[in-house]
């Protein structure tokens, strides 16, 4: 699995991301909290919360990480070692171990060397992989009522398919587009609930509203826009009364 930290520290506070299984279906972004102890040289810092992720796997089954690290090695050969435990959203423990972290570029001047030999071939995979695959790659994103997102659209509708994102416990959502009502108090399910929409040409509104936390809060719900070719996956988070707008803008 491949890990990536990027931190800034500040008055002995860190804030910043992670990114695991990066480049791969499963990619996924998260925020990192945390504090640096300067006398011991330590940081002991946590993923909060997902900031997008790539999985189509429910939001319940991710393994949040809590981590403990020091700066081991001189000058340029730091580097940080510590250990690790991973928590479900319920507390239940799914992962532990030991990490050791290395400065990107050092990586990536090993990872140069071996590009180079590889440079003809894999360069005709990423232009075979460009040509078929560029208008049908879906990316899944978290959104929840702080995150408004716009999306460029060609189509003169919309195809809306929403289904429940985890296991079926009663979420219960309503969509207006435009200020008007597309689904009311519908309970989503693991099978998917499709419809289409005429947009009108500019600015179109969709929100997305919780109307309860279903059994296993927060509602959850995975929505996919198709224009034409093209498909955006979404996930909402949302606790009951909070909506998640996304703004499409139909040329």
């Amino acid at each position: 699995m491949t890990f990536s930290l990027e931190l800034t520290e500040k008055n002995g506070s860190i804030n910043g991301f992670s990114i695991t299984n990066i480049e791969t279906e499963n990619e996924t972004k998260s925020e990192v909290k945390g504090i640096y102890l300067k006398n011991s040289k330590t940081l002991k810092i946590y993923e909060k919360s997902i900031i997008y992720t790539k999985s189509k796997a429910p939001l319940n089954s991710f393994c949040y990480l809590t981590m403990s690290l020091n700066f081991t090695g001189k000058f340029n050969k730091k580097r940080l070692e510590g250990t690790f435990t991973g928590n479900f959203l319920d507390s239940t423990k799914c992962a532990e171990g030991k990490v050791i972290l290395m400065p990107k570029e050092k990586i990536e001047r090993k990872i140069e060397k071996i590009e180079r030999k590889i440079e003809k071939i894999e360069r005709k995979i990423k232009t075979k992989k460009s040509s078929s695959n560029i208008d049908n790659e879906i990316s899944s994103i978290l959104i929840d009522n702080q995150k408004k997102l716009e999306l460029n659209w060609k189509n003169k509708k919309l195809k809306l398919l929403i289904w429940d994102a985890n296991n079926e416990d009663g979420d219960r959502i309503k969509i207006k587009i435009n200020e008007k009502a597309a689904l009311y108090n519908y309970e989503t399910t693991n099978k998917k609930k499709q419809f289409s929409w005429k947009l009108k040409k500019g600015e179109n509104i969709i929100s997305i509203t919780a109307l309860n936390n279903g059994t296993n809060p927060p509602n959850t719900s995975r929505i996919q826009l198709i224009d034409k070719e093209k498909k955006y996956e979404f996930q909402t988070q949302l606790n009951k009364g909070e909506s998640a707008t996304i703004k499409i803008i139909r040329k």
